[in-house]
């Protein structure tokens, strides 16, 4: 097991900055299942903030680029590092509908991406736990407000 592999528990400021980055995106869907009045503030929220996570999450992409890769992984590490970004930005010009879908995409590709390094021993164990329950949070609250623009 590498050394990455070794650290197991999820530090405590990662779990509860991560929970606590789940409240916009719960509030986004909340705000979709409400009156008229609080609908078109949830959609933006839900948008907006998906796109900017997602632009996030690459950015902790490229810094583990960083690390000890031959040149093609790191080239590979670092053009995949900007595709969340790349997606966040294209579900801004999309309509709800749509961008929302990308959204729940590109959470899902991220997501398994992260936990995929993670068994590769790119990345700590704990970091996998951490965002398959972020991305699980991310994608229920994207679903949901994507059943709602449906349903509402």
């Amino acid at each position: 097991m590498t050394e990455l592999g070794n650290h197991a528990r999820i530090p405590g400021s990662a779990l509860v900055l991560g929970i606590a980055g789940l409240i916009p995106f719960a509030g986004g869907a909340l705000a979709l299942w409400m009156p008229a009045l609080v609908h078109g503030a949830g959609q933006g929220l839900l948008v907006g903030y998906g796109a900017m996570i997602l632009t996030f999450l690459g950015g902790v992409r490229w810094g583990t680029a960083m690390g000890p890769y031959d040149g093609q992984r790191q080239e590979f590490e670092f053009t995949a590092s900007v595709l969340g970004s790349l997606v966040g930005l294209a579900a801004l010009f999309l309509p709800a509908i749509p961008a929302l879908t990308l959204l729940i995409a590109g959470f899902l590709v991220h997501g398994l991406w992260d936990v995929r390094s993670v068994e590769a021993g790119r990345l700590p164990s704990w970091y996998g736990k951490l965002r398959m329950m972020l991305t699980a949070g991310a994608e229920l609250s994207l679903i949901l407000g994507l059943v709602a623009l449906t349903v509402i």
